[in-house]
Formats: structure tokens, C-alpha cells, sequence
């Protein structure tokens, strides 16, 4: 009989009473017994390294905490079409991240998740929803908001608040690019996903320019008028191509502000009627609104050039506005997989995994989130500020366009070497791109309204 000291192999030290104790628990042991064991123990320990190098062979070893990417986008409410498939995209985006093992973070490759919740549209319930992402589930980044202009001024308050870099997708307000600008201190951890408004006001300037110039329209008297929704998107759009018309002599009529999700134009419609202005500029991001005008439009034969903002970019627009919606040209005309080979591909992987045809939004939020992930892999840490610096080196390519940002307002940059913002009109019941000419599959034709 011999008597085993198992303190020899031993890495944590054993006190002398336990000590007493295990010897006297395998006083009694045998040879045999001693060295079975033994054999057991080296040989559990070979599988262990064996595993390990196997491991490391195979590649990477992976973070046991996911990183975490907060998003707040309208879920419900009169956005919801394009807060959905925004979210549609994002997971898209980042089920192809997992499939490649995620993000690296110190080193290692770190699966991704996503988590969302609904603003409603309203600023005050996006705020709410993003601290509870922020305490509760420790995000490591958010994306606020993923839509709308209101909702994002408010919530680009907290990437000072918590120290947290904060990235807008689709919001143009110039408003946003104005705040960081003046104190770039406060706002350093925020960036601006999308370009500015100035971008839709240049396009529909632009655009009724080139129609004008082909001699199909006229204008009598240069006068101007918006029906618009009541938002920063809204109004700084409006406001800004209100400008920019004003500087080409233009006169502004009327500019008229209605609800969110709004439907009854019955009363602008009559008004604009009586002025007679020109040219006519709707702008809404809710598509019942946009189908609501249209068909009101020319059931009281308003006579104006209409030109449109963002509504007719959803599927769904068409559905609802028929036969109404033809002749209406429209910005900004991002995707197009009817005649975009690459836009095509992002339709079909859309369509396998959602069961829907992919929109402007289902490849904003691809590209957006993309964005994100991208910037925290390059800064390969958790750390807001490493993640903000590298997200204003971005040089992204993505079905929208090329992301880059403008280092002075942490915006987004657009134009034909970025995002750029084409002009559609709808012909025979489809999108046909009239503007710029590099990129226009046809030519504009004369809207029917106009007499």
C-alpha cells in the first residue's frame, strides 16, 4: 500500500487540514488504483490541448458577450411600412456579419445582436426606448433613429448623456448637421447616417430644370406652392427648395402643413386650385398620404407640376394610388431592381428571406447597419470613441451608394461618387429614372393634369 500526496499536481495550494484529509481518503488506495487515475488525469489533460489546438487550427476563438446594436424606428404608427423594412435590411445585414463569425472585438471574433424598439413616431416615446436599451441591455452602439428627422434631434442628446456613439439611418433634417456643427464637442460621438435636406431641394431643382429646358412645360407665372407633412423632414425640405426656387425668381404661393399620416387634402387641394401655382411639391413619409393627394389631386384637376418626395419610393404607394399616381416625378428614385443588376440581387435575397419585395428602405437598412458593424470591427474594441473615429473613416459600398462622411457635420455625403438622389416618373404604372442624365433609363412626359 502506498500513500498519495495529491498536492504534487496540484495548482491552487491546499490548506493542511483538507490536506489530512485527501491522504487519509487514499491511504487505502492501491498501485494500480493510483496509476489508472493517474493515466486518467494526463490523459484528459492531452485531450484538452488537443481541443485547444484543434481550436485554434479552425480558426479564431470567439467572445462569449455579443456585441449589442441598439436600433429605435417606427414600428407602428403611420411609418411603420418603412420602419419595418428597415429592419428587415439591418437583420439581413447582420445575419451575414454572424455567418462570418460576427465583429472582431480585442482580437477575437464576436457574434452580433441586434435589438429593437418602436418610437411610435414620436420623439419623446424614441427617447424613452432608447435608455431602456441603453441601462438595460448595455448596447454598445445605437442606431437613433432609424427614419425620422424629430425623433433623431431628440435622441442625439444622449451620445454626450452616456457616452455612447449614436448613428442616424434615413433622417435628412439640415437641422440635425446644424447642431453638430456648432458645438462638435457635444456631438462628437454622433453621427448623421444620411445626407442633408439641401440634397432633395438641389435634386427637385435640378429636375424641373431639365424638364423646363426640354420645352414640355412652361411655367406662367413662376409661383411655387408645398403640401407638406407637419415634420423637421417636412418643413426643412420644403423650406430649403422654397430657397432655392426663390433664388431662381421664383415665387412661394403657399406652403401648408398637415399631420403626420394625414389623408384629407380636400381643403390645400381647393386652395391650390384657386392660386394656380406652377409647380406643386408634396412631401411625406407616409404613404397613405402620398396616395391620398394623388388621387384627390387629380380628382379636382389641380393644374401644376407635381413633384413628389420620398411616399412613391414604397411598393405599397402604387397599390393604393393607382391609376392616379401616373405622370407624378418624384425624388429620390435610390432603388431601382428593375433595370439594377446589383439592385436585383438585394431584391431576391430580400424576397427569399422576408417574403416581400425589397425597398429604398430594406437597402438603407442593410447599408446603414453595415455601416455600424464595419466601424466596430475596424475599431476592434468596445470604446465610443474608437468606434466614432472609425466611423467618420467609413468608405462603405452599399446598394445605395458609397458611405463617407463630411468631418465638419458628421453627415453623410451625397452626389454620383456617394449616395446620390435620382429622379423618377412614374410611366405606365412603373418608376422610370429621368435625371440626372448619366443614370436616366427615359425621358420625361408631360404629366396629364397640366393643361
Amino acid at each position: 500500500m502506498v500513500r498519495a500526496d495529491w498536492t504534487a499536481e496540484s495548482t491552487v495550494p491546499i490548506q493542511d487540514a483538507e490536506k489530512r484529509q485527501w491522504c487519509c481518503r487514499f491511504q487505502s488506495f492501491s498501485r494500480r488504483e493510483v496509476m489508472r487515475v493517474t493515466t486518467l488525469h494526463r490523459r484528459a489533460v492531452m485531450f484538452a490541448a488537443g481541443m485547444s489546438a484543434l481550436c485554434w487550427a479552425a480558426g479564431p476563438s470567439y467572445a462569449a458577450e455579443p456585441v449589442k446594436i441598439g436600433v429605435v424606428a417606427p414600428l407602428t404608427g403611420p411609418a411603420a411600412n418603412s420602419g419595418i423594412s428597415l429592419r428587415q435590411g439591418m437583420e439581413l445585414a447582420a445575419e451575414e456579419w454572424n455567418a462570418k463569425g460576427g465583429v472582431t472585438i480585442d482580437g477575437q471574433k464576436t457574434p452580433v445582436t441586434v435589438i429593437f424598439e418602436d418610437s411610435q413616431s414620436r420623439p419623446e416615446v424614441g427617447v424613452s426606448a432608447a435608455q431602456k436599451m441603453i441601462n438595460r441591455d448595455k448596447i454598445d452602439l445605437l442606431i437613433g433613429e432609424a427614419f425620422h428627422s424629430s425623433v433623431t434631434i431628440a435622441l442625439m442628446e444622449l451620445a454626450s448623456q452616456f457616452k455612447l456613439p449614436i448613428l442616424s439611418g434615413e433622417p435628412v433634417s439640415t437641422e440635425i448637421s446644424k447642431k453638430v456643427e456648432a458645438d462638435p464637442e457635444k456631438y462628437k460621438l454622433f453621427w448623421k447616417g444620411d445626407f442633408n435636406s439641401e440634397a432633395y431641394g438641389e435634386a427637385l431643382r435640378d429636375v424641373y430644370k431639365s424638364i423646363a429646358a426640354t420645352g414640355t412645360f412652361k411655367p406662367k407665372k413662376n409661383t411655387i406652392a408645398f403640401v407638406v407633412e407637419d415634420t423637421d423632414y417636412g418643413r426643412s425640405n420644403a423650406e430649403i427648395t422654397a430657397d432655392l426656387f426663390k433664388k431662381e425668381g421664383w415665387n412661394v404661393v403657399a406652403l401648408e402643413t398637415v399631420p403626420l399620416g394625414h389623408a384629407d387634402f380636400y381643403p390645400q387641394l381647393t386652395k391650390m386650385r384657386s392660386l394656380q401655382p406652377d409647380v406643386l411639391v408634396s412631401i411625406f413619409t407616409s404613404v397613405n398620404s402620398g396616395a391620398g393627394l394623388v388621387k384627390q389631386f387629380q380628382e379636382l384637376g389641380v393644374s401644376a407640376l407635381h413633384l413628389g418626395v420620398y411616399y412613391p419610393l414604397r411598393s405599397e404607394f402604387f397599390d393604393q394610388a393607382g391609376a392616379a399616381a401616373e405622370g407624378l416625378v418624384w425624388v429620390p428614385m435610390q432603388f431601382d431592381a428593375e433595370s439594377n443588376k446589383e439592385h436585383a440581387s438585394f431584391d431576391k435575397l430580400i424576397k427569399q428571406k422576408f417574403k416581400t419585395a425589397a425597398s429604398s428602405d430594406h437597402a438603407f437598412g442593410h447599408g446603414i447597419l453595415n455601416v455600424a458593424l464595419g466601424a466596430i470591427d475596424s475599431a476592434g474594441a468596445r470604446d465610443a470613441t474608437k468606434i466614432s473615429e472609425a466611423i467618420g473613416k467609413t468608405n462603405y459600398k452599399g446598394v445605395h451608394g458609397t458611405w463617407a462622411f463630411d468631418q465638419k457635420n458628421h453627415t453623410a455625403k451625397s452626389g454620383a461618387d456617394f449616395i446620390p438622389v435620382p429622379a423618377a416618373q412614374v410611366q405606365g404604372g412603373k418608376n422610370v429614372v429621368i435625371w440626372p442624365e448619366q443614370r436616366a433609363a427615359g425621358k420625361y412626359q408631360p404629366q396629364p393634369n397640366i393643361r
